[in-house]
């Protein structure tokens, strides 16, 4: 039995768990329940709403946002139950204890945020807010995921190109996922009702914020697609020495390709539900295999590539993975 599993099967779940979130925030937008419970943290003064009767607003909308903020707390309870074990455990251990502290605290920044959105309106900029965070999160829970099944290994030197391109794509697709809300939020997600064209036209006339958030969106979208792409290829090449960073890396790949068609399904169905929930989870799942690719990509890299140094005559790793005892403590 693994000395990591606790860790490993806390971190793996507040990962899932925040995807679920994600998704289920989709949802409450795509249906437009974002005012199902007028109240916050309560919902119509209760903390279990009534389901029966929601004054002014429809049972389905109600019931909607309540299982969204039921998954905030689920996410909650996981993320917690990550950073008690972090500071239990691996109080010595940085990559594992400071993304499982930072997420809490986003999680906690989050809650707040949330409560804003609620009392404030859904306002374009509170709402992007509000997913970019929850992406955020997510990716801090897939770098503490990695690091849960590295934790004997501890990283030194430098970024390696294949490690820096995966956090270039990282940084690059929660840019894009920024933007799409942003699209989202001002209602552009139509200002050209066609796709792959806009408007009939390559490059369309840009009258307006709705169609040039549209543009800057599909024109992101090539630009990450490319970046996603160098990632792949770059994995794929030391897939010998990097498995997991190359499966994470063509997992990457392979529903970018997939998000492009739910784009376009999104403009084809006229922003029907399931595919715009479907656009939004699925770019969240490509920034966590990103992020995750770039932990494992490094982890990877210290252990096997690494430059040795000579030593007293003898050649010997210049960074030998550390021995973890039962209690997870790491001791060189």
């Amino acid at each position: 039995m693994s000395p990591h599993r606790l860790l490993r099967r806390v971190a793996v779940a507040a990962t899932f768990a925040t995807v679920l979130l994600i998704a289920v925030g989709a949802l409450v937008r795509a249906t437009g329940s974002g005012e199902g419970c007028p109240g916050w943290p309560r919902c119509f003064g209760r903390w279990v709403p009534p389901f029966t009767y929601h004054p002014g607003v429809s049972r389905t909308n109600a019931l909607i946002e309540y299982s969204h903020r039921f998954t905030a707390s689920l996410v909650f309870i996981l993320v917690a139950g990550l950073a008690v074990v972090a500071w239990w455990r691996y109080r010595r251990v940085r990559r594992v204890m400071v993304p499982a502290t930072a997420a809490l605290a986003v999680w906690l920044f989050q809650a707040v945020l949330g409560g804003l959105v609620v009392k404030f309106g859904l306002t374009p900029a509170l709402v992007t807010a509000h997913l970019a965070v929850a992406n955020v999160l997510l990716a801090l829970l897939a770098y503490a995921s990695v690091a849960a099944f590295s934790a004997g290994v501890v990283p030194a030197g430098g970024f390696d190109a294949t490690t820096r391109w995966a956090w270039a794509g990282a940084g690059a697709v929660l840019g894009l996922i920024v933007v799409g809300a942003l699209v989202r939020g001002e209602g552009a997600g139509l200002a050209f009702p066609d796709w792959p064209l806009m408007g009939g036209r390559v490059l369309p006339h840009l009258e307006g914020l709705r169609p040039a958030l549209m543009f800057t969106h599909r024109v992101l979208a090539v630009a990450v697609a490319a970046v996603v792409a160098i990632v792949a290829v770059r994995a794929w090449l030391v897939r010998r020495t990097r498995r997991p960073a190359a499966t994470l890396a063509l997992c990457a790949a392979g529903l970018f390709g997939a998000q492009v068609l739910i784009g376009a399904a999104n403009v084809w169905s006229r922003l029907a539900v399931a595919p715009v929930v479907a656009h939004v989870a699925v770019s969240s799942l490509i920034l966590a295999c990103l992020v995750a690719c770039a932990a494992a990509s490094r982890a990877c890299w210290t252990v096997h590539e690494r430059a040795p140094v000579r030593t007293d005559r003898r050649e010997t790793s210049s960074l030998q993975p550390p021995v973890a005892d039962h209690e997870g403590a790491v001791r060189r």
